[in-house]
């Protein structure tokens, strides 16, 4: 009976030791795939951080643009009241349309800035809930 007892406590140890392989083997595996993954998130955030900065620069020259046309209205206003002071009337309807013209693009300026700045509103939430999500899955 001993012998017996020593081939099956030997066969218990070596599967043991195989148990113990596969284990080690499969930690290394998860520890590769998870290097990995985050490897790919870090990769896909500096991207998405480059991106960010570009966007925020549009941003910017966006509101830029905006200031400008207002400063332009501003001047062109002030333009089409010294031609009504000096009653320049052949002067005054070409003053006026550009106050029009101007007026446009002080709209449109606005309009875009509000655009680009809600646009950027949502992807930094859109951003903010993939960040959580990726964040759950490693």
């Amino acid at each position: 009976g001993n012998v017996e007892e020593h081939t099956a406590l030997s066969r218990a140890l070596s599967q043991l030791a195989e148990t113990e392989e596969k284990m080690e083997l499969l930690h290394k595996e998860q520890s590769e795939a998870d290097y990995f993954i985050m490897s790919v998130l870090m990769k896909d955030y500096v991207g998405l951080m480059a991106a960010v900065k570009d966007v925020f620069h549009e941003r910017i020259k966006t509101y830029k643009l905006w200031k400008d046309a207002e400063a332009t209205l501003g001047k062109k206003r002030e333009m089409k009241a010294k031609l009504e002071m000096q009653n320049k009337m052949d002067k005054i309807s070409q003053a006026q349309t550009e106050v029009t013209e101007w007026e446009r693009n002080v709209e449109k300026g606005q309009e875009e800035f509000e655009t680009i700045s809600t646009n950027i509103k949502k992807e930094m939430l859109r951003f903010d809930k993939l960040r959580i999500s990726d964040s759950e899955t490693v």
